[in-house]
């Protein structure tokens, strides 16, 4: 009789993976932190990490996928909030957003540059277009409302969401880089304020609205970033 596989405790063994990764990104960085390290903190076989994980990448991977289950976990009750407006709603899910990485910054920033280095370009774009599929139904929802309501004055708000998930998740990959160069002193960290505007500005733009309609990115919370 072939073996059942129970879907509570195969999900729990993997957690165990991604908790020991994140533990070691956090003490060690990515790069620092081996296969065998994690099979140490997980207490787990070479052969149960690759029953989960093809690869240190594939972890890797699946770390930020969990990640980002967590920001959508999040945001979700703030776009169904029947006490916000459609725009203090797509602002409260921008902020949310951006709270919930600063509370984990130190994970993140352990792994920013691995995260952007050149051999993990096929993994980020696999994660970054997950989570543009599952962020755009939230943002669309939101135009549509303010579209409805008169807060926005957009055409399509479909098409509108779309451009506004795509400007949220590719803008990582200018801020990002601009995060690292700041903290290494290559650029003051007005050019990171300067981008910051111009991404609210854009936002702005999409969906019809008055310049500093919305603030997207808490200028408090950039010094952790920053460094």
């Amino acid at each position: 009789m072939p073996r059942t596989l129970d879907p509570t405790s195969h999900a729990v063994r993997r957690d165990a993976f991604l908790d020991a990764a994140e533990g070691l990104i956090r003490s060690k960085g990515y790069e620092e932190t081996s296969i065998q390290d994690v099979l140490d903190a997980a207490g787990a076989s070479r052969g149960a990490f690759y029953h989960y994980f093809d690869s240190k990448a594939a972890l890797l991977e699946a770390v930020v996928d969990r990640m980002t289950d967590g920001v959508i976990a999040v945001v979700e009750p703030v776009v169904a909030d029947p006490r916000l407006s459609a725009p203090a709603k797509l602002q409260a899910l921008l902020l949310t957003a951006g709270a919930w990485k600063a509370e984990r910054s130190d994970l993140l920033l352990a792994f920013m540059r691995s995260w952007y280095a050149a051999e993990n370009d096929l993994v980020r774009l696999r994660v970054a277009r997950a989570a543009f599929a599952r962020l755009t139904p939230l943002i669309a929802r939101i135009v549509r409302e303010g579209r409805d309501q008169g807060d926005f004055d957009c055409t399509s708000p479909d098409d509108a969401a779309a451009l506004l998930a795509a400007l949220f998740a590719g803008s990582a990959d200018i801020m990002v880089p601009l995060f690292l160069d700041c903290r290494d002193g290559r650029v003051p960290a007005a050019d990171v304020e300067r981008f910051v505007t111009a991404y609210e500005e854009a936002m702005e733009r999409i969906l019809g609205m008055a310049p500093g309609s919305l603030v997207l990115v808490d200028r408090s919370a950039l010094h952790i970033w920053l460094g």
